[in-house]
């Protein structure tokens, strides 16, 4: 997996995960919880909170699976930190460059 497609998978999947209506009943639960700062609803909110996470379970997955990783480290536990930091930095990016354009467009 190269890093593009690292990227476009973990923001694909914080883009399901905070907006996607399938995920709609799993977020209303995690609400009914508490929505404090440091609670999971929280985390299912927050494209720099979930992009962290997703590139850890991502970079775990392909290292379980022995894939060439995007950043080609040899240390698994340095390769799933970075993954986390380029997940999280990629995802809000992606993000706020999104909602930058839906901002121009609709004037």
């Amino acid at each position: 997996m190269n890093t593009l497609q690292f990227i476009i998978v973990c923001y694909g999947a914080c883009n399901s995960l905070i907006y996607g209506s399938i995920f709609e009943g799993f977020r209303n639960i995690l609400a009914s919880w508490g929505t404090g700062g440091y609670s999971l609803y929280k985390l299912f909110s927050c494209f720099m909170c979930l992009g962290t996470w997703m590139g850890f379970a991502i970079s775990a997955i392909l290292i379980g699976f022995h894939a060439p990783t995007p950043l080609n480290i040899t240390n698994p536990y340095l390769c799933i930190f970075m993954h986390g930091l380029l997940g999280s930095g990629s995802a809000w990016l992606l993000h706020t460059a999104q909602e930058a354009f839906e901002r121009a467009f609709q004037k």
